[in-house]
């Protein structure tokens, strides 16, 4: 006796599903704008590997020359400047997921009816699964955490590192009619040493982290945003000429809910009704603007809620603090017991890198030959950018993104 199965390789459905997943998980993705085939770019794609074997994908940068050259009369001869180029190096890892029901019956008893009505509802769930894991590895590696571990296989599609010593600001301000910056401290168990008042997220904060960023080598450049967001490849259509309509230049602030609470309390002329008055010019239609978005001092404020927050509870588990040991069992810079801090993120261009070796794809088969099973997969891996001196493995400081670790009112 012969049954009839529907197997992982029918051309038909192969076609059906691989479009539906990877449109859904496209579509959902929050922080689309900021990625792009371009080193101008906060979020710098490149996809060689998708057609090459190995493993690293090598993002270039030119090292700034930095001689005077020569003046009236002068001879060039013996006076050349080496072309350096830096570079910084990303790997590439499997993630992947599957879902399957426990069997026939609990698809007869539920909605989800059927084998087709599994399939459909493992697509969409799935399709959402692999959005939620592309941003949580875009945000935790902009902010030096680490990857997520699971079902017994190490996830390593975040290369980890640390905020290097000059791109990170732990303390904030005071806010309300006169807000004031507040002390800067060393670490974030150090906030406790000011009050909680004093070490608020707000417009003077990022006053004067942009203006270190303007004042880094090298500089910190704008982002460019287009009419329309690009792909996670990096791309738009290019017979669209609408999509490629530059429509501006800015750099680029995630912050926690908790931080935009305490930067809408600032009142007054300096603070957010300034913002709020700058945004409604633009409109709610403007593509770079999110709906949470504030322009201030030429950045793009997004307000977040994949922005770490870390609470202290007196010891030193992952869940208290940002930095890590070796083994990624404890933090070693947790937060002082009680006190709530969250680590914004402010990006320039090419802050990330993003590098694919396999985009989403799917898979099907069957568990005892009539119960469905849905696997999703894909090969990827994303940095912070951090160049190497030339011709060498030795990193330099964070290429355009900084830190700033302040102090929330949770309530």
């Amino acid at each position: 006796m012969a049954n009839t199965v529907f197997a992982s390789n029918d051309p038909l459905t192969h076609k059906l599903w691989s479009k539906s997943t990877i449109m859904y998980a496209l579509a959902n993705m929050v922080l689309l704008p900021l990625m792009g085939s371009t080193p101008d770019s906060i979020v710098w794609v490149k996809k060689d590997l998708l057609k090459e074997p190995g493993d690293t994908i090598t993002f270039p940068g030119d090292a700034p020359m930095d001689e005077a050259g020569v003046g009236d009369d002068g001879n060039t001869e013996t006076n050349e400047e080496a072309l350096e180029k830096r570079n910084a190096k990303v790997e590439v890892h499997e993630r992947a997921h599957a879902a399957r029901p426990a069997g026939k019956m609990s698809m007869q008893r539920t909605d989800v009816y059927k084998a087709a009505g599994f399939r459909a509802y493992a697509k969409d769930r799935l399709g959402i699964w692999a959005k939620e894991a592309w941003e949580k590895d875009l945000v935790n590696s902009a902010a030096g955490l680490y990857n997520e571990n699971a079902s017994g296989a190490a996830i390593e599609t975040i290369n980890e590192s640390y905020p290097t010593a000059n791109r990170i600001r732990y303390g904030g301000q005071s806010i309300g009619s006169s807000p004031a910056l507040g002390t800067t401290y060393s670490t974030d168990a150090a906030l406790t040493a000011g009050t909680q008042a004093n070490n608020l997220f707000g417009t003077l904060v990022v006053n004067v982290v942009r203006a270190k960023a303007l004042s880094c080598a090298p500089r910190f450049r704008c982002g460019r945003f287009y009419q329309q967001a690009r792909d996670p490849a990096g791309a738009f259509d290019q017979r669209n000429q609408r999509a490629q309509k530059l429509v501006g230049e800015l750099y680029t602030l995630l912050a926690q809910p908790y931080q935009v609470n305490s930067m809408r309390s600032e009142i007054g002329s300096i603070g957010w009704n300034q913002m709020v008055a700058a945004c409604a010019a633009r409109s709610d239609q403007h593509p770079v603007f999110q709906p949470g978005a504030v322009l201030w001092n030429g950045v793009i404020i997004q307000e977040y809620d994949r922005v770490p927050l870390r609470t202290g509870a007196g010891g030193t588990t992952l869940a208290e603090g940002f930095l890590l040991n070796a083994g990624r069992t404890a933090t070693t810079d947790p937060c002082a017991n009680t006190r709530s801090v969250a680590r914004a993120l402010f990006m320039g261009a090419q802050a990330m890198c993003f590098a694919w070796a396999q985009m989403l794809q799917w898979h099907e088969d069957w568990v005892d030959g009539r119960i469905p099973r849905v696997i999703i997969d894909m090969i990827y891996g994303v940095k912070r950018t951090i160049m190497n001196a030339h011709g060498t493995s030795t990193p330099g400081e964070d290429e355009a993104i900084y830190c700033i670790d302040t102090e929330v009112i949770v309530t």
